[in-house]
């Protein structure tokens, strides 16, 4: 099937535990990409996706690909996007990129609904 050009787009700002955070999302044909950055880099590069499972509930495995690996906030920041997207009828892979300055769930928290609120997918 072919994608629809341009790519489905959305660039904005929000406020996240008191810092300008710029956020970038874009849907690819095969997976979502989604840039948070307070840093002004991409920093560490996660990836989501759904794991099959039969007759139980969906799991998610999170990959750090590129920077810090271990990081528990990043690794929950990916997980709920993908649970998320999933719930919200995306099954494509999530492509996260995390720039940020803390690492805690007071990020995670919001940097998740202002990604749920400007849908691509």
């Amino acid at each position: 099937m072919a994608e629809a050009f341009p790519l489905r787009t959305q660039q904005f700002e929000a406020t996240i535990a008191g810092v300008t955070t710029s956020f970038l999302l874009t849907a690819y044909a095969d997976r979502i990409l989604v840039v948070a950055t307070q840093l002004g880099t991409l920093g560490t590069v996660l990836q989501a996706r759904a794991e099959a499972a039969l007759d139980s509930p969906a799991s998610y495995s999170v990959d750090a690909l590129l920077g810090r690996r271990g990081e528990p906030a990043l690794d929950l920041a990916a997980r709920r996007l993908a649970e998320e997207l999933a719930a919200a009828g995306c099954r494509r892979p999530l492509l996260l990129c995390l720039g940020l300055r803390e690492h805690s769930l007071a990020v995670v928290r919001p940097l998740v609904e202002a990604v749920l609120s400007h849908p691509v997918w």
